[in-house]
């Protein structure tokens, strides 16, 4: 694996769990009693070596913010509260190419994450998924060669999600 794409990929697998907890995050949360069910999450960069991803949560609750990349564990912040996306910072490739004379190059993992440690709106939220990352770039040049150890020129990654999550 090329070393931007352990960077990449150890972001996005932050992400990605971070994203599985946006569900708790609505106000609807708050005002009903334990509310449960399956919840779908995507999360987008354009970043080379994105730390923050914008999320989008939809199913059970809808809800958006913003998940702060670690190594192991991710925060996802809302305007309500906040919460833990603990991944361990493992995760399954799938595919890794990189085509030598356009410099495209393809990334798509898979990580499991778990739920938890949350905040204000998002107190006693708990729950388990799996995220798939899908990342395309373009890689740099030096001399003529692609350079896939070096930040990419261009970047897009998704993260797709889905978590059941109890709050």
């Amino acid at each position: 694996m090329t070393r931007i794409y352990k960077a990449l990929f150890a972001a996005a697998a932050s992400a990605a769990i971070a994203a599985f907890g946006v569900t708790a995050a609505s106000p609807a949360a708050s005002a009903s009693p334990a509310a449960s069910g399956t919840e779908h999450f995507s999360l987008m960069t354009t970043q080379p070596s994105a730390s923050k991803y914008a999320i989008i949560a939809s199913g059970v609750f809808t809800a958006g913010g913003v998940d702060v990349s670690g190594s192991s564990t991710d925060t996802a912040k809302f305007a309500n509260g906040t919460f833990k996306i603990h991944h361990g910072g493992k995760f399954k490739i799938v595919k890794e190419q990189l085509n030598p004379k356009t410099c495209l190059e393809l990334f798509v993992a898979k990580v499991k994450f778990t739920l938890g440690g949350g905040t204000g709106a998002y107190k006693g939220l708990s729950g388990a998924g799996n995220a798939t990352i899908n990342d395309l770039a373009i890689g740099p040049r030096s001399k003529g060669q692609c350079n896939p150890n070096a930040n990419p020129v261009h970047n897009e990654e998704t993260i797709t999600a889905t978590a059941h999550v109890k709050l």
